[in-house]
């Protein structure tokens, strides 16, 4: 088994580390963090992939969940999130597939995911962010763009 996970939760939202350029990758850190106004309603998240349960974290306002892994030449590595904020949720947010995030993320080795009212986004940098999925509401059984 080439994936190790581990975490840390409820710690400060932490800026990128040093860029370095390479080509190939083995070590990457997705990092989730609650970008709500307050703390009234806090985000809740629940991530998995097929051979790890991360289990399910309440981030306050400004805390991040990050666990780092090594992708493997065997078998795909592909992180799924559930994302609660109150009654609106975001159900399976890949929030790392290889296929996909070892080209995004690959410069720094971060991924960057962050709840905010009108949903979640993601950046590579730290600095741009971009809206990849919607607050879905269950009493109106649609999504929510705020």
């Amino acid at each position: 088994m080439f994936l190790l996970a581990s975490f840390v939760s409820a710690t400060p939202a932490s800026p990128p580390e040093s860029e370095d350029r390479v080509f190939f990758r083995w070590r990457y850190k997705v990092h989730i963090l609650n970008g709500m106004p307050d703390n009234v309603t806090r985000v809740i998240i629940a991530c998995h992939s097929n051979d790890d349960d991360l289990g399910v974290h309440t981030l306050f306002q400004g805390e991040e969940f990050k666990f780092e892994f090594i992708t493997s030449f065997i078998k795909k590595t592909h992180f799924i999130c559930s994302f609660w904020w109150g009654v609106l949720y975001a159900k399976d947010v890949s929030v790392f597939d290889d296929v996909v995030e070892t080209g995004t993320c690959r410069q720094k080795g971060n991924c960057f995911w962050k709840a905010a009212p009108d949903g979640i986004y993601f950046s590579s940098n730290y600095q741009y962010w971009g809206l990849k999925y919607n607050w879905i509401d269950p009493n109106q059984n649609r999504t929510v763009t705020d």
